[in-house]
């Protein structure tokens, strides 16, 4: 009996905790589907993100497939004639079934666009991760002891990197270190923090003033548990905003490295198709080939940023 009466009183104690964090959680999921911009950003983000998962279930075709010879394995070559029927256009069942086309070496455009899906995703979530593990800390210590050498030190560092030129100096570090996904990800994350840091930073510098910080102090709270207990979740939010735009930039940013050459051949990507394009000299002919990574980026960056925007206007309580 006794021991019933104990889980009836922890039951009632966990949901006496927990109930106003999910109402609150509801209300704020209330909010941000008034908007309909951050609707269809989570509308586009969640298909591409069963492109990522199960990429097989929605490609008409394995990445092994050639058009002409189908799936493997396959013993015969392209005859002459069909090699130059490639990049062929849209085809439907005769010769063969390729919705967006093929390119140059018979691969299909949809496949290859639907497979380069988990890359994109993973470079964005991982350096926009990245980023606001750094910045959001350095804000938070910053802000707090605002006008102090510890502030100092942390905008003087990014003042400094601030001065260097974003992608010349992602260029020079991802040469240096190799090119492949985990360098081109550390590689964006190092020169994505800084807005995150300044922002945080300035909203630090407002939250320590208010009055629950100051009882806390009073209390005997450490510094330690000021910024991560009582200043942390009022900041969070708005480092979520950030997080969306970094994840958006992170995928320009591979895009553009990849169009440039320094990308990893091994993996699929949309900005090595471009750059397939670009090489091969069909960025004129083959349109087919061409539009659909172009827009596959376009897309999961607008998505990114539709959700950041409509975000910050129900994290800002002024809008």
């Amino acid at each position: 009996m006794a021991t019933e009466q104990g889980n009836t009183s922890n039951l009632e104690s966990f949901k006496k905790r927990w109930e106003p964090r999910v109402e609150r959680l509801r209300r704020s999921w209330g909010r941000f589907t008034e908007h309909r911009m951050g609707v269809v950003g989570l509308i586009i983000l969640f298909i591409f993100g069963l492109w990522s998962l199960v990429p097989e279930f929605f490609a008409p075709h394995s990445l092994e497939w050639v058009a002409y010879l189908g799936e493997p394995p396959h013993e015969a070559r392209l005859s002459g004639e069909q090699r130059r029927t490639l990049p062929h256009p849209p085809a439907f069942g005769d010769p063969f079934f390729a919705p967006l086309g093929t390119n140059q070496y018979g691969e299909g455009i949809l496949t290859l666009v639907i497979y380069s899906a988990s890359t994109a995703m993973y470079i964005g979530l991982a350096a926009g991760l990245l980023s606001s593990l750094v910045g959001v800390p350095l804000g938070l210590i910053s802000g707090f002891y605002g006008d102090t050498w510890i502030d100092e030190t942390i905008q003087r560092v990014v003042d400094v990197m601030y001065g260097l030129p974003f992608l010349p100096f992602l260029i020079v570090l991802v040469a240096i270190r190799g090119v492949n996904t985990t360098n081109i990800i550390i590689g964006i994350a190092v020169t994505s923090w800084l807005n995150n840091c300044i922002v945080i930073r300035g909203e630090t510098l407002s939250l320590r003033e208010r009055s629950y910080v100051e009882s806390a102090k009073v209390a005997g709270a450490s510094d330690t548990r000021i910024i991560f207990r009582h200043i942390m979740p009022n900041v969070l939010p708005l480092s979520f905003v950030f997080l969306a735009q970094d994840a958006a930039g992170a995928i320009l940013a591979q895009a553009a490295l990849a169009y440039l050459g320094l990308a990893d051949f091994t993996a699929n990507s949309w900005g090595i198709m471009l750059q397939n394009i670009q090489a091969g000299g069909y960025v004129f002919q083959a349109w087919w080939w061409l539009i659909p990574p172009g827009l596959a980026i376009t897309l999961i960056a607008a998505a990114f940023y539709f959700i950041g925007f409509s975000m910050e206007d129900v994290t800002n309580p002024q809008r």
